[in-house]
């Protein structure tokens, strides 16, 4: 596990440092904590990419983000990603995504990126490398699965994994048996249970046993049901935080809010109000610059087809909650100081 660790430092690093046209594999092995020596073999190994040919990957994913969300002249994406002509660069983009900046700008410019498109692009190789047992499954057929099993209780994780991507693994035979869709945040790993059996739920749970992990488990049992059962698997649960995941199922129906607070829809030009409420939380919202990112898609760029709006809940004009609605997902998640 200690080299699985140092290869994410590895590749946070990387990531941090697109800009820089200097680093070099040196510089990138001394501050993961490895001897240059043999960790571009390491590095290989658990992600399935040489490392600067990563670095390389992760200058063009954000070079076509910028393209899709500024309006950069494309010299200047250029200079932020580590290249220092307009030709070199666009030969690398072309060579990654099949078309020059301009035409990439022109193709996807009008439509919302979607987390997976840009992310989770070492999570399956790092995972099914450091546990020999797991086995990546199919997405499209774990989607499919999961709508045609209900699609009441699935729906929002099916669309999530379209929108978010990353891998599902299962160890075992089949994975309509259980498996663990992963992915990566900032912080760490995010791993969806989705089984009926809590014996299998226990093995992915000793599984996924470190901090990295941050384990979700899709049920509808109590508290006290799941802390009992896996406790015969000889797990020790020792706190839960508990999620809803809310469906639309009916018509629209009023309610009035409670005296002196009201709710608007956030626009772009509220990016400071968004960034002072999270900065007074205690646990912050890791998809604020996200949403900031959405709005402006929609505010300034004029992308028609953002499908995530933000309202907010106001006090005496001091913003005291945040909603978050989804179409995609169908679902309405509020969060509050």
């Amino acid at each position: 596990m200690e080299n699985s660790e140092l290869v994410t430092k590895a590749l946070r690093y990387i990531s941090s440092q697109t800009g820089n046209s200097e680093l070099t594999i040196k510089e990138i092995a001394e501050h993961a904590g490895f001897s240059t020596d043999y960790f571009n073999r390491i590095f290989f190994a658990h992600t399935g990419f040489n490392v600067m040919e990563y670095l390389r990957f992760c200058r063009m994913k954000n070079a076509a983000i910028q393209l899709r969300n500024t309006g950069d002249n494309v010299l200047d994406i250029a200079l932020m990603n580590g290249y220092e002509s307009h030709e070199s660069f666009t030969r690398a983009f072309k060579k990654q995504y099949g078309i020059s900046p301009v035409e990439y700008r022109k193709k996807y410019i009008k439509s919302q990126p979607r987390y997976g498109e840009y992310h989770n692009d070492t999570v399956c190789k790092r995972l099914t490398h450091e546990f020999g047992v797991l086995k990546p499954a199919d997405r499209d057929d774990v989607i499919d699965r999961l709508l045609e099993k209900d699609a009441v209780k699935y729906g929002y994780t099916a669309a999530s994994l379209i929108v978010n991507g990353g891998p599902v693994l299962y160890a075992g035979d089949d994975f309509r048996n259980g498996c663990v869709w992963v992915t990566e945040w900032s912080d760490g790993f995010e791993c969806f249970i989705i089984c009926d059996s809590y014996e299998k739920a226990a093995e992915y749970l000793k599984l996924f046993e470190d901090d990295r992990f941050r384990i979700v488990f899709l049920t509808l049992d109590n508290d006290e049901t799941i802390v009992g059962v896996f406790a015969k698997y000889g797990i020790e649960v020792t706190s839960i935080d508990r999620t809803y995941e809310n469906v639309y199922t009916g018509g629209p129906f009023e309610a009035k809010a409670p005296q002196g607070i009201y709710m608007r829809e956030l626009k772009y030009g509220d990016a400071d109000l968004l960034t002072r409420f999270n900065a007074k939380r205690n646990k912050k919202l890791h998809m604020i610059n996200g949403l900031i990112n959405v709005m402006h898609q929609r505010d300034v760029l004029g992308i028609e087809d953002c499908m995530e709006f933000c309202f907010g809940m106001f006090r005496d004009n001091e913003m005291i909650g945040l909603s978050i609605a989804s179409l995609h997902a169908i679902c309405t998640r509020i969060y509050d100081k």
